[in-house]
């Protein structure tokens, strides 16, 4: 188990644990703690034996967005707009920096992402569960698009997955008002896939995480990664797509024992290539 203090991380049966390790502050990101998550999930793009992520935060929440003390403009890093101090090139194409890349990062896995939220996903913590492929919730979890509360527009992609999770008047609510919205509401919404009993949305979650992590990966990854293409592209483009790149999975050794599972009619034993 690897623990930067602010960040924990740690493999169970093919599952990646990734954990905001800040329960004191409701796992509020701060600029070093997305930086570290955007290199980890660089890095676990490449790791094989790594076949599902797992996203959570340690105690009574997911996470409360970005840190107060950087929002506010009083931290060592530079906000646009709120701070005094020199603004790097980088960051003033990208103003949120790592906050924003660990966004895409989510997405870029090319692996299924699964979120655990045990409380409050708020702000960019709201962004980081809409981006996870499934969102397991407790009776405790509550998810506001707060960035309104404060005097700020969304940003790390709430405004992408919200009209695309739930429909487009409660987005425009939720981004609009800054309401929060206890778990039974975020179910109804569609925000919550599953919504489970106090303390038990872990468990939930790396259940059916290891249950991804069991099963033929590629084929896993590539209809994943089929999904997302999909969103920006037309029905001629995506059977031709699915031609050409279902291919990939047709070579591995998981299509050849689902196969011969299926007509021997047992359970197949897949191992991931």
């Amino acid at each position: 188990m690897s623990d930067k203090n602010h960040l924990c991380f740690e493999i169970d049966e093919g599952v990646g644990i990734v954990t905001f390790n800040r329960p004191e502050q409701l796992n509020a990101i701060t600029w070093d703690l997305a930086s570290d998550l955007v290199q980890l999930f660089r890095d676990l793009r490449f790791e094989d034996a790594v076949h599902t992520v797992l996203l959570t935060g340690e105690g009574k929440a997911f996470s409360a967005g970005a840190d107060a003390e950087w929002i506010s403009g009083g931290s060592d890093r530079p906000l646009p707009g709120l701070s005094d101090l020199p603004i790097a090139r980088y960051q003033r194409k990208s103003p949120a920096g790592p906050f924003v890349e660990f966004t895409r990062a989510i997405v870029a896995l090319e692996k299924p992402v699964i979120a655990a939220i045990p409380g409050p996903a708020m702000g960019a913590g709201l962004a980081y569960a809409l981006a996870c492929d499934r969102r397991f919730g407790d009776t405790n979890a509550r998810m506001c698009a707060a960035f309104v509360r404060l005097g700020f527009s969304p940003d790390s992609g709430v405004s992408y997955f919200l009209p695309r999770i739930t429909n487009l008047p409660t987005a425009l609510m939720m981004v609009e008002t800054g309401k929060i919205l206890d778990a039974q509401a975020s179910k109804e919404a569609g925000l919550l896939d599953e919504l489970v009993e106090e303390g038990k949305a872990f468990g939930a979650a790396l259940a059916y995480a290891k249950k991804l992590a069991a099963g033929p990966s590629v084929a896993i990854d590539l209809g994943r990664r089929f999904i997302y293409k999909a969103l920006t592209s037309s029905l001629d483009e995506m059977l031709d797509y699915e031609a050409v790149a279902g291919t990939m999975a047709a070579h591995t050794s998981d299509a050849r024992e689902g196969t011969s599972a299926f007509i021997e009619k047992r359970k197949p034993r897949f191992t991931g290539v």
